[in-house]
């Protein structure tokens, strides 16, 4: 077929050098097989890539659009072929991780940068998964690994996960809201009369969680954290939210923090994958993340 990578090459060479017997030494064939290559794409294609007129080789206005404008299937080509030289080796085509809403997610961008440098041919997708949604992901295959799967983990068969630290809840109601000039210790008499504002677990299987809420209280069910956030810092509603999501506002006074009669515990979080998965990418995925300055920063 005319239209090959080799032919691709070829036109190229010749357009770079301007000769026909340049490019035919430089990929080691005869002037005369390069010529009929010529001939045969501009055969296929129906006009003239080259004018032969003078004693250098030109292109033609329409081979000037052609060159310009075919480097990237060269260059898609030579791509191709190596991403899926790598999976044929084993690499994943696609790889997706979940992580828990409530995790710092200042050291995803260097995670997904150096992961995509070491897997080009892989597919990488990232999703947020709430409460027992993170371990709901690994059971239903939604995901490859969780970052920040919450407390320990239910009871699943062929599950790997270590604990890389904990999240720690400030309750926060907004600066105007009557509650934040309360000294003493909040009753849930007092709180049930406000809106919690909370995210909803994401889990489809396993039971889910039950978020910050009294009894009788009614329930504001936000689409993710930010959202719930500004939410209590419009003063629509209170709730706990992770300390290092809200610590700004909270020196800017724009949130309160108040105590109550049960504070909520720090939430343990854990890396979880599932166990004999033969898997380059979750190999260096594990590697990367239980490095020390890499397992930090999640909480912080």
């Amino acid at each position: 077929m005319p239209l090959s990578k080799e032919a691709f090459k070829t036109i190229h060479l010749i357009a770079q050098s301007g000769s026909f017997a340049i490019a035919a030494e430089r990929i080691n064939r005869v002037p005369s097989a390069i010529s009929y290559t010529v001939k045969k794409m501009e055969e296929e294609l129906g006009f003239d890539l080259f004018d032969r007129k003078g004693r250098q080789i030109k292109l033609t206005p329409a081979g000037e659009y052609f060159i310009a404008h075919s480097k990237w299937m060269l260059d898609s080509y030579e791509e191709l072929v190596r991403n899926s030289a790598m999976i044929c080796t084993g690499v994943d085509a696609s790889f997706n991780i979940a992580i828990n809403n409530i995790i710092n997610r200042n050291g995803l961008i260097d995670l997904i940068e150096k992961l995509n440098q070491h897997f080009p041919s892989t597919r990488i997708s990232i999703t947020t998964e709430v409460y027992n949604g993170c371990w709901d992901a690994l059971y239903d295959k939604r995901a490859d690994l969780v970052i920040g799967a919450p407390h320990s983990a239910p009871k699943m068969e062929g599950i790997v996960y270590q604990a890389i630290g904990k999240i720690e809840w400030d309750f926060i109601v907004a600066q105007s809201d009557p509650l934040a000039s309360q000294i003493n210790v909040l009753t849930a008499e007092q709180l049930r009369k406000y809106p919690a504002i909370v995210v909803k677990d994401t889990s489809k299987h396993i039971m889910p969680q039950d978020a910050w809420s009294l009894i009788g209280q009614k329930i504001i069910y936000a689409p993710e954290l930010s959202t719930a956030i500004k939410l209590i810092e419009h003063g629509v509603g209170i709730g706990y939210m992770p300390h290092h999501r809200i610590k700004e506002l909270l020196d800017l006074g724009r949130v309160i923090k108040k105590a109550i009669v049960e504070h909520k515990q720090p939430t343990q979080l854990f890396y979880a994958w599932h166990a004999n998965r033969e898997s380059p990418v979750l190999n260096w995925c594990i590697d990367y993340l239980m490095q020390p300055e890499n397992t930090n920063q999640w909480t912080d």
